[in-house]
């Protein structure tokens, strides 16, 4: 029942958590059967013992059980790909690009308002995507060299 509870626990986790979890449980499971492992070769080798031996190896077996549902169950979100972390540059990049897209869309459609209203935006974001991209969209440069249109 306490190894559902973990399981059930461990599904909320963030990546880094999962990460250390997984490892715990890597761990936890190879020192559980080790532990197993250690017991039987020592009942072999001291017969005299091997039932109380044996009782204490037992022990062993519901900590292995345990670390490997615990590395189970962080499996899929410790493996997890994440993409490349994007520089502050190249989130302004994107962002500027998406309301270039928008302002284009705008000035399309002669919604002069919003393209001027996402000019400021964009400059501000990238300065040289601005010149090298924004301005020179011929709708937007239309919007914005006549703001009645």
């Amino acid at each position: 029942m306490r190894a559902v509870a973990v399981v059930l626990a461990l599904a909320g986790c963030t990546q880094t958590q999962a990460r250390k979890a997984h490892r715990a449980g890597e761990v936890t499971t190879a020192g559980g059967l080790i532990g197993v492992l250690v017991c039987g070769v020592t009942a072999a080798l001291a017969p005299a013992h091997e039932d109380t031996i044996m009782k204490v190896g037992l022990a062993f077996v519901p900590i292995s059980v345990l670390g490997a549902l615990v590395y189970i169950s962080t499996d899929s979100r410790a493996n997890e790909e994440t993409g490349p972390t994007l520089t502050r540059r190249e989130r302004n990049r994107a962002t500027a690009w998406e309301l270039t897209k928008q302002a284009a869309d705008a000035a399309r459609s002669l919604d002069c308002t919003q393209v001027q209203a996402i000019a400021p935006r964009v400059r501000d974001l990238d300065q040289e995507f601005h010149v090298g991209v924004f301005m020179r969209d011929v709708a937007i440069q239309r919007c914005l060299r006549s703001p009645s249109f």
